[in-house]
């Protein structure tokens, strides 16, 4: 049932006194929900004499509206508030709103000061409700920690959408009775909570416990109504997901390592996971970083863990593989990646791999990576030159530090390595990258002043990048 209140008065300050220059008043105007409060003050328009000033503070009509000195405390007709020396406003007081229709004054009196009136708009208000993160709705899992459910006291505008959240009056105590649509998905830990007075929040939380979709809807306690935003949450209970690498490039005949995760922990006895590949003439997945691969492989993901490592390794230079991860209770998830042709690059060993901006801006194939030698520091320090493997981008045959990838299980390349000018200085050569690892180390070795250029071979079954496959050496006395 609604409840109006209704005057004529308007807020307005003691306007013969401000135009004779006499101190006087000021009080605010304000919107409050049914039931509920909000703190205002008076000012004073200057400052108060040493005595302080007392202020006496009352409702005009006390069946819809009642003030109070203190947050929690019930409201009464009249309040009266001291003001501190030299201060120009008053302490804090509550303005408790008794319907949600209407306007009605409060007036303020001080000796020497006069008084004023201001003017409460009555609005309707509601037990409002937000999950995780205060949204409407939100996701979780059968076996997921229980999720945070929060009711908060509002006032509503003229269409019944929030217009601010407001405390419940002080001296009352609002009990809200939370209802579950589908108890089998779900339970709510606290479903009747109480809203004290002075207090705008109360929170208790949802714990999942299988797939359903639960709606969760606070009963309107009496004095409130039905808002036309967030009156209910829903719970989602979805089946949990999981998650592999996706959407990568993978060069022939080379290995990366992969992250399965899960979207909820496992239970008691853990899980287990399957991984498969589209094509295993072309990907291989394996369990182990030295041990190669097959075309379907199963991983036991331990209780109490969300993550289990894997590796892909590519056996083909063309084309776009899938591969899927099922497990029971879990929503399968599919990953892909994309074959490249494999290449060796060659580098200053303090220098590393080139920039990925070689790739991502297209620059490799203009940089020029020298790098200088002294004979004399050489005796002491070696200088080495590092040859990497790598995948080669697609579109352009570049190479980067980002393509820089490991060689499968069962395989190790030989690489040559050439000076163009032996009289300035030579490199060891051959050297060759095992299994498993994504560089080999060679020593380049000064003789006299100059300049020569080390290059690298390209291997059987490699192809030859667009880049890095030379670097310029300066050797100085």
């Amino acid at each position: 049932m609604r409840t109006v209140c209704g005057v004529a008065a308007i807020a307005i300050l003691t306007l013969a006194r401000l135009a004779s220059g006499a101190p006087g008043l000021a009080a605010p105007s304000l919107t409050v929900g049914r039931n509920l409060q909000m703190y205002v003050t008076v000012r004073l328009t200057e400052a108060a004499p040493q005595t302080g000033v007392r202020i006496t503070v009352t409702s005009d009509d006390p069946k819809c509206l009642l003030l109070s000195d203190s947050l929690d405390k019930p409201g009464a007709a009249s309040i009266t508030l001291t003001v501190r020396p030299r201060s120009l406003e008053s302490p804090e007081f509550w303005v408790q709103g008794l319907a949600d229709q209407g306007n009605v004054t409060y007036t303020a009196t001080a000796t020497g000061f006069g008084s004023v009136k201001g003017t409460v708009t009555l609005a309707p208000s509601a037990i409002v409700i937000l999950g995780p993160f205060r949204v409407p709705s939100f996701p979780t899992t059968p076996r997921s920690d229980p999720s945070k459910l929060s009711l908060f006291s509002a006032a509503l505008d003229s269409s019944m959408k929030i217009l601010e959240e407001q405390q419940i009056a002080g001296g009352s105590r609002v009990e809200v009775h939370i209802a579950n649509s589908d108890s089998k998905a779900g339970s709510v830990g606290a479903p009747t909570l109480i809203l004290a007075g002075g207090r705008s929040e109360a929170a208790t939380y949802f714990k999942p416990a299988a797939e359903g979709k639960a709606t969760l809807t606070p009963n309107p306690p009496p004095g409130f109504s039905i808002p036309a935003e967030f009156a209910t949450v829903i719970a989602m209970v979805e089946k949990p997901g999981l998650a592999v690498n996706d959407d990568f490039t993978l060069g022939k005949d080379l290995q990366v390592p992969g992250v399965l995760c899960l979207g909820e922990s496992p239970g008691p006895e853990g899980l287990r996971v399957t991984l498969t590949s589209s094509d295993g003439s072309k990907l291989l997945l394996s369990t182990r970083e030295d041990q190669l691969g097959s075309a379907s492989v199963t991983l036991h993901v331990p209780a109490g863990e969300l993550t289990a490592k894997y590796y892909l390794q590519s056996l083909s230079d063309t084309g776009t593989v899938t591969y899927k991860a099922t497990a029971p209770g879990f929503r399968s998830r599919i990953g892909q990646t994309t074959l490249a042709r494999s290449g060796v690059i060659v580098a200053y060993g303090r220098y590393g791999p080139p920039d990925e901006a070689a790739v991502l801006r297209n620059t490799g194939a203009y940089e020029d990576r020298r790098f200088y030698a002294s004979l004399s520091d050489s005796k002491n320090q070696p200088v080495h030159v590092v040859v990497w493997s790598v995948h080669l981008d697609p579109a352009t045959g570049l190479a980067a530090d980002i393509t820089v990838q490991p060689l499968r299980p069962g395989l190790s390349v030989t690489v040559s390595l050439k000076s163009s000018n032996l009289g300035v200085g030579s490199v060891e050569s051959p050297v060759t990258i095992q299994s498993g690892s994504n560089h080999v180390v060679s020593r380049f070795t000064p003789v006299s002043a100059g300049e020569t250029v080390i290059s690298v071979s390209t291997p059987l079954g490699f192809a030859t990048p667009k880049n890095a496959t030379a670097v310029p050496a300066v050797v100085m006395d």
